[in-house]
C-alpha cells in the first residue's frame, strides 16, 4: 500500500483516526485513563493539569517547555528502520499532550514502518531538542487500559472497552480471540469493493500472525521429532478465506508448505478447520504409502482424533497455478471413529474410472453458470477452456479435519489458543506417520 498514492493516503487516514480516537479517550474519560496511560512513559505529573493537540502545526509553542518528549506509538510489528531518503521540509506530528512544564509530542504508525528520519525532523521543527525519546507499542497500551477498565464508572467502562475493541478489530490489540465479525466479512467479499476487502483481510492476516505466533510457543514439544515452521496465506481480494499452517521439513525451511502433509487451520465464513492436510500430489503420496505400509497403525493413529472426520476431496484446475474449484467425493466426509483406511485407496481407484463423467458434469456447471467462482462471479470462457484442456485425472486432497463454528470461537476468546495446542497435539503421532519419508 505505502508504493502508491492512494495506499498512502488510506494509512495516514487510519493513523489519524487512531490517534483521534485515543485523544478522545482521554478527553472524555477521567483522569485516571491518562494517568495510565502517562505512567507507561513515567510522567508523574498529574493528569489534570494537561492538554491536548491534534495534528501539530505550530513549530514554537513547545520549544520553552522543561520536559521534551518525543513518543513513538506503534504497533508491536512495525518496521522501524533508516530511510537516507526521506525528505520532508517540515514534518507534522500527530499529536501533543502538554503542560506548562511538559509536551509530549506523539508520532502514531499502524501499518507503515516508524522512520528515524522522521522522528528527528519533528524533535528538530518543534522541540528543538528532545530531553526524552519514547517508544510505547498499541498492545502495550490495551493491555494496561484493559486491566483499568473494570475499575472504572459505566461510562469510562464503555469507552476504553470501545476503543480497546476498536484496536483489536485493526490488529494493534494483542491476540484476544476471534469475534463474529472476523467471519462474517470473510463471507462478504461480494459486498466490498476490492480496496476495503483488502484492507480487511491485511487487518485480519495480522490477527492471525499473532494467533499462530502464540500456538507456535505452545507446541513444540507435540513435535519435538521434527522441523516445522509455520506460514500464513497471502491477502488476496478473490477469494473469502485464508489459511495458516506449520509445515514440515527436512532440511530445508524452504521446501514447500504443502509439500508434505502439513497442520492447516483454515478461516471462513463459518468458522474455523483444523486439519492434517494434503493437498497437492507429493503430500498425498505420503498419506497413501503410510497406508500401504501400515493401515492398522495409520488407524490408530487417526482414531485418537476422535471428533475429527475424513474428507477426500478432488480438484478441478481452470487456471495455473492455485486455482481450483474443490469438491468432496460422493460418501464423504466419513467419521473418524468406523474409518478403515484400506476404504480411502479403494474409492479413490473407483473415483478414478468415474473421472470422464464428473468432467463433463463441471464443464456443464462452469459454462451454464450453476458452478460460481469462490468470489461469486461466473467463470470466463478462458477459465473454462483451461479447465477442458488441463483435468485429464483427478487430483485429491485428503484432511483430517475439525470444525468450529463462530458461536463456539467467540465464546472461547485468547482460550482459543489453549484449545488448538491440546487438538494439534493430539495430531503428534499421525504427523509422525505420515511425514518425512
Amino acid at each position: 500500500m505505502l508504493k502508491t498514492g492512494p495506499g498512502r493516503i488510506r494509512i495516514q487516514h487510519l493513523e489519524n483516526d487512531v490517534t483521534k480516537a485515543l485523544l478522545n479517550v482521554f478527553q472524555h474519560c477521567s483522569k485516571k485513563v491518562l494517568a495510565t496511560f502517562l505512567s507507561l512513559i513515567s510522567v508523574k505529573q498529574s493528569a489534570d493539569t494537561f492538554e491536548f493537540d491534534f495534528q501539530i502545526t505550530d513549530t514554537l509553542k513547545y520549544r520553552s517547555k522543561r520536559e521534551r518528549i518525543m513518543l513513538s506509538v506503534i504497533s508491536a510489528a512495525t518496521a522501524r528502520k533508516s530511510d537516507p531518503n526521506y525528505k520532508v521540509e517540515q514534518s507534522q506530528p500527530d499529536a501533543c499532550l502538554f503542560n506548562k512544564d511538559t509536551a509530549i509530542l506523539i508520532e502514531a504508525k499502524t501499518q507503515s514502518p516508524l522512520i528515524f528520519e522522521q522522528v528527528d525532523n519533528h524533535i528538530k521543527h518543534y522541540f528543538g531538542s528532545a530531553t526524552k525519546e519514547s517508544i510505547l507499542t498499541w498492545e502495550e497500551i490495551v493491555e494496561k487500559f484493559r486491566l483499568i477498565s473494570n475499575g472504572l464508572d459505566a461510562k469510562d467502562n464503555f469507552l476504553l472497552t470501545q476503543f480497546c475493541e476498536f484496536l483489536d478489530l485493526i490488529g494493534l490489540a494483542e491476540f484476544n480471540g476471534f469475534v463474529a465479525s472476523d467471519f462474517s466479512t470473510l463471507g462478504s467479499i461480494s459486498q466490498f469493493r476490492d480496496e476495503d476487502y483488502l484492507d480487511f483481510k491485511r487487518l485480519f492476516r495480522k490477527k492471525v500472525e499473532k494467533f499462530m505466533a502464540l500456538l507456535n510457543e505452545e507446541i513444540g514439544l507435540a513435535f519435538d521429532f521434527v522441523n516445522y515452521g509455520f506460514k500464513i496465506g497471502q491477502v488476496n481480494s478473490k477469494a473469502p478465506d485464508t489459511w495458516s499452517a506449520f509445515y514440515f521439513y527436512n532440511n530445508d525451511p524452504d521446501t514447500h508448505v504443502n509439500y508434505y502433509p502439513n497442520v492447516n487451520i483454515d478461516y471462513t465464513e463459518r468458522g474455523i478447520g483444523l486439519s492434517l492436510n494434503a493437498e497437492i500430489q507429493s503430500s498425498v503420496k505420503c498419506i497413501v504409502s503410510s497406508i500401504k505400509r501400515n493401515p492398522k497403525l495409520f488407524n490408530k493413529a487417526v482414531k485418537r482424533l476422535n471428533d475429527f472426520r475424513l474428507l477426500l476431496f478432488y480438484k478441478y484446475q481452470y487456471l495455473p497455478k492455485d486455482n481450483f474449484v474443490w469438491n468432496l467425493l460422493p460418501g464423504y466426509p466419513k467419521d473418524i471413529t468406523s474409518l478403515d483406511s484400506n476404504d480411502v485407496l479403494s474409492d479413490m481407484a473407483s473415483f478414478q474410472d468415474l473421472w470422464s463423467d464428473y468432467r463433463h458434469t463441471l464443464q456443464f456447471e462452469m459454462t451454464s453458470g450453476v458452478l460460481k467462482h469462490a468470489s461469486g462471479r461466473f467463470f470466463t470462457e478462458k477459465e473454462i477452456a483451461f479447465a477442458g484442456e488441463k483435468n485429464t485425472k483427478p487430483n485429491y486432497i485428503i484432511r483430517i479435519e475439525k470444525r468450529y463454528e463462530v458461536h463456539e470461537l467467540s465464546r472461547l476468546k485468547r482460550k482459543v489458543v489453549s484449545v488448538f495446542k491440546k487438538e494439534i497435539s493430539l495430531m503428534k503421532d499421525l504427523v509422525r506417520l505420515v511425514n518425512l519419508k
